[in-house]
């Protein structure tokens, strides 16, 4: 499981979460795309990170060389000095450099540019096989980002035009609403759309001296805003991993902005299960010195409310009844100087509560993969979920040291086999030091 820093809670009280509930963060201004002379930029690591602590005043900055089996790939050692420079730059509470790379190929062959962050070697892959590469990032368990999601053509076939695949939901962190010059908003929501549960960032980019302060055609500059606990490597990750973050594109004389939304205690890309359809958010918006117009709060892929205001520092509560499903929510904000936000989402699932019901499954009838629900007991430091078919034969298995960690059904059998549409039997055992119990329960495939 690549969430290795998030993972997902079972709790069967009112709702089920899929997070870490956090009281409060802090911000900090990243820039976490950008090259040098390793592949097809400029200079080296160290004059990279000092330009971006010193010149631009940014938080993080991340160097994602091209590793792409090319004339300009970077190599196993000049990755390794990355990854030593970045060590050498960071300093907690000040700057954080870290080192990434940019795998695939923007080619009819290739499946387009992801960055991996943080990963202890430069990575062998197969630039033309999308299907594996999500697979090792999902075995590395390191933060991951979609890069400037041009819409599929015959030059690159963006990530098969972003399709989904549930099996890897995990790997996949980020995408870049913003590259440079270029807004990829509606490539947002088509991957949001199509199922991917990724945060929002905004990037430069750099190929050239200008790490962290690019500033495009239009005046305005891109930044990832994060929200973090400290500016530490380990904080900063586990925020990427949390999706925890907004893009963010502005005037450079403007200052800086934060943009947040809640859900109670849940923060922007957070993922959880509750039993109620009447949904609160407070949204918070902040500005060092141009005030904010517009803020848009979209469901599911669409403008469902919006605050029309002329302020720096606001706060937005509002409250929407949801039908039963899966939904997700982000937040839109300009400013009157064409300054732009986007949050990541709130992925909220409404399921109606069921007492009786010990096992179930989230969603029913299963289509193609679903979210294994049961009551947790105290104590338990085993779990071990099988499923049956109606006829009593085991199809299914899993065994976890991590009750705590959510259990994902993908509809197959023990022989990676899609099962047939029918009724089938959940069986969860707790064990622990002192007694093991167990709980049943059913659900239902239907494709």
């Amino acid at each position: 499981m690549k969430r290795s820093l998030q993972t997902g809670l079972v709790i069967w009280t009112a709702f089920l979460v899929y997070g870490t509930a956090m009281a409060e963060f802090k911000c900090f201004y990243a820039n976490l795309h950008a090259h040098t002379g390793y592949s097809d930029g400029e200079s080296t690591p160290d004059t990279a990170f000092a330009h971006a602590r010193d010149i631009a005043l940014i938080d993080i900055q991340a160097l994602t060389d091209h590793n792409n089996y090319t004339d300009y790939s970077i190599s196993s050692n000049e990755y390794q000095n990355t990854r030593l420079t970045a060590d050498t730059f960071s300093v907690p509470g000040r700057f954080l450099a870290l080192a990434g790379q940019e795998v695939g190929r923007w080619s009819s062959t290739g499946f387009g540019h992801i960055n991996i962050y943080d990963a202890p070697e430069l990575l062998s892959y197969d630039y033309g096989d999308l299907l594996g590469t999500y697979q090792i990032i999902d075995k590395l368990g390191h933060p991951a980002m979609f890069n400037h999601p041009v819409p599929g053509s015959n030059d690159c076939p963006n990530f098969s035009d972003l399709r989904y695949y549930p099996d890897f939901v995990q790997a996949m962190d980020l995408l870049e609403m913003v590259n440079g010059d270029y807004i990829y908003e509606n490539e947002y929501l088509k991957a949001l759309n199509n199922g991917w549960q990724v945060g929002a960032s905004a990037n430069q980019d750099n190929h050239d001296r200008n790490w962290g302060n690019r500033i495009n055609d239009d005046g305005r500059i891109p930044l990832t805003g994060i929200w973090a606990d400290t500016l530490t490597k380990g904080s900063i990750l586990e925020a990427l991993q949390a999706r925890r973050t907004f893009a963010w594109l502005s005037h450079p004389a403007a200052g800086r902005v934060e943009v947040s939304l809640r859900s109670d205690d849940r923060w922007q890309g957070d993922h959880y299960i509750t039993s109620s359809s009447r949904l609160s958010f407070q949204v918070r918006a902040r500005a060092d010195s141009v005030a904010f117009n517009r803020i848009y709060l979209f469901t599911d892929g669409k403008i469902s409310d919006s605050l029309v205001l002329d302020d720096r520092d606001t706060v937005w509560s509002l409250t929407r009844e949801m039908p039963s499903g899966k939904h997700y929510f982000f937040v839109k904000t300009i400013q009157a100087d064409t300054g732009l936000a986007w949050t990541s989402p709130l992925f909220i699932d409404v399921m109606p509560y069921d007492a009786k019901a010990k096992v179930i499954t989230w969603p029913t009838p299963v289509v193609e993969s679903c979210q294994i629900v049961y009551p947790p007991e105290n104590g338990a430091t085993n779990v071990r979920a099988v499923i049956y078919d109606v006829a009593g034969n085991k199809i299914w298995e899993n065994n976890s040291t991590n009750p705590s960690a959510a259990l994902n059904w993908n509809s197959r059998d023990l022989k990676g086999n899609l099962v047939p549409n029918g009724l089938y039997i959940i069986k969860i055992e707790q064990s622990g030091p002192a007694q093991t119990s167990i709980s049943t329960g059913k659900t239902a495939v239907s494709r």
